[in-house]
Formats: structure tokens, C-alpha cells, sequence
């Protein structure tokens, strides 16, 4: 019985590599395939569901090196069904990480394009240029996508529709955060001036 368990031991141990490097390789041979069978239509499926057809390619790749970690590729029975149910969820996967991911507005890039249309008196000048500065103060203190529809709104001439668009929240929501923003920027104008006054 010893014999037979360490016989099958040395089998193993001399064999478990092989079988391991013949696996990937053709795991790899069978995702080429398929890269070279499908992968057109998986980059126009991807670029039709995508905002930013430039992630395609990136996601594409996502898809095929998910098929690399596949142990047993042969139990596959369609590939193309199999392919496509990955992209659905790699897509679904990207969505998610966008609609998480805030839109940044530069606002200090905003600002000084404002700085820029202003007029040649320099007391109005320095009067921009202070109430810039209170402004940009003021919606550093609320959270990103609030602020980030204030900016939108009033300075990229956007639509409430828009903006929720762009920051992945519904059309009540981003008139809430444009009313907030609004309110805000109102308070803290209102205490400015409490301030000045003796």
C-alpha cells in the first residue's frame, strides 16, 4: 500500500506542473480564439451601452482576462453566450464604479476664467476678485456633487435634467442639490455681511 501511495505521489509531483502549464496554455489558445471570433462584436456591444466609448477597449480586455481565470473552459457550452453574460457583468460592474464616482468640477479653473471676463476698473477688480474668493471658500465646505451642481447649473449653463445625467442621480435629487448649494452660498453671503456691519 506504501508503495503503490508513494508511486502515486512521485506521479503527481513530477506531472502537477505540466498539466498546469499545458492549462493555461490552452486556456490562453481558447480566449484567442474567441478574441479572434467575437471580439469585433464584443468592443460594438460595449461601445453601444458605454457614455465613454473610449472604455471599450479597456473593458474588452477586462472580459478576456476574465476568460484566462476560467479553470475548466471545455465545460463551456456556447462561448459567444458565455462571452457576452462576462461583458454584461464587467459593463454592470464599470456602471456601478462611474455612478460612485463623483464629477469633479476644477473649480479654481472656473474661477479663474472668471477672474479673466472682468473689467478693466481695478476696484471692481478686486471686488470680483474677493467675491470669487468667498465663493470658492463657501463650496469647499459642502460636498462634491452639491457643489459640483451649483457649478454646472450657473456656470456651465447646464439643466437640472443635465446634471443628473452627469452626477448618476435622479432629476428631484439634483434640484435638491442645486437648493441646498443655492442656500448655502446665500447663508454664507448673509454672514459675510453680518461680519462688515458694525
Amino acid at each position: 500500500m506504501s508503495t503503490f501511495r508513494s508511486a502515486a505521489l512521485l506521479y503527481r509531483g513530477t506531472h502537477a506542473p505540466r498539466t498546469r502549464i499545458l492549462s493555461k496554455d490552452l486556456r490562453q489558445r481558447f480566449v484567442s480564439n474567441i478574441a479572434n471570433r467575437y471580439g469585433d462584436r464584443l468592443r460594438r456591444f460595449l461601445s453601444r451601452r458605454l457614455r465613454n466609448v473610449s472604455d471599450a477597449p479597456d473593458l474588452a480586455q477586462e472580459v478576456f482576462l476574465r476568460l484566462l481565470r476560467v479553470e475548466h473552459h471545455e465545460t463551456i457550452r456556447s462561448p459567444e453566450a458565455y462571452l457576452f453574460t462576462v461583458a454584461s457583468h464587467v459593463l454592470h460592474q464599470h456602471t456601478l464604479r462611474q455612478s460612485m464616482t463623483p464629477v469633479s468640477v476644477d473649480i479654481s479653473e472656473l474661477f479663474s476664467e472668471l477672474q479673466l471676463t472682468s473689467t478693466d476698473d481695478p476696484a471692481a477688480n478686486v471686488d470680483v476678485a474677493q467675491r470669487i474668493k468667498k465663493l470658492e471658500h463657501s463650496l469647499k465646505q459642502l460636498p462634491p456633487k452639491i457643489s459640483t451642481t451649483l457649478m454646472l447649473h450657473r456656470y456651465a449653463g447646464f439643466s437640472i435634467e443635465e446634471i443628473g445625467q452627469q452626477l448618476g442621480v435622479s432629476r428631484p435629487t439634483a434640484k435638491t442639490y442645486l437648493a441646498r448649494a443655492l442656500a448655502h452660498c446665500r447663508d454664507a453671503e448673509e454672514n459675510e455681511a453680518d461680519k462688515d456691519d458694525p
